[in-house]
């Protein structure tokens, strides 16, 4: 009966470990569960903390991006003016409804088109500005020195760098033209 007794004793002896194997089990899967939620709750405050720092900086740079914008065109608004007021006055000339070009648009040339490069310096690409010194370079020896040239010569020139503005908006990249008669 001695070995009855250790079976029995030991059957006694795994029956309660399994018991308790059991409740240690469950113990650690509860404990694991509940440490879980806490890392995943921890991960998701973190990437919230980071989504919000993200959208915080994403806004930022599109008001950057839409001020430097608006600086563009109020600029380039400028350069246009100082273009059509020069072309009034060569395009008088050219057609001979004057001889010589108006001194006061003369001097408001000379003044605004060197503004017209600082500006140009500040907000805009090495294109708009290569078009820009292109036109001012040619209109130079027509405005000083009496050099004669066709109003299609001035229009083309002035297209160019008008293009070259919208390219730097980002209004498009086709070029437009002027198809009219004159």
């Amino acid at each position: 009966m001695e070995i009855e007794a250790i079976f029995k004793v030991a059957a006694a002896i795994i029956a309660s470990l399994g018991g308790a194997a059991l409740l240690l089990a469950a113990f650690a899967n509860w404990l694991g569960s509940i440490w879980a939620k806490r890392m995943l709750q921890n991960e998701r405050a973190k990437h919230s903390e980071l989504l919000e720092e993200l959208k915080t900086e994403l806004d930022l740079l599109k008001q950057k991006d839409i001020t430097r914008h608006h600086d563009k065109i109020a600029v380039y608004k400028d350069i246009v003016h100082i273009v059509c007021e020069i072309l009034r006055e060569l395009e008088a000339v050219t057609i001979g409804k004057q001889t010589t070009i108006n001194k006061e648009a003369e001097n408001n040339f000379a003044i605004n088109r060197t503004k017209a490069y600082g500006y140009i310096i500040l907000i805009s690409s090495q294109e708009v500005m290569d078009k820009y010194n292109e036109f001012i370079d040619f209109i130079i020896p027509v405005v000083y020195e009496g050099k004669k040239i066709t109003w299609a010569e001035m229009r083309e020139k002035a297209d160019s760098m008008l293009n070259s503005m919208r390219k730097d908006l980002g209004i498009t990249d086709e070029e437009i033209t002027y198809k009219g008669a004159r």
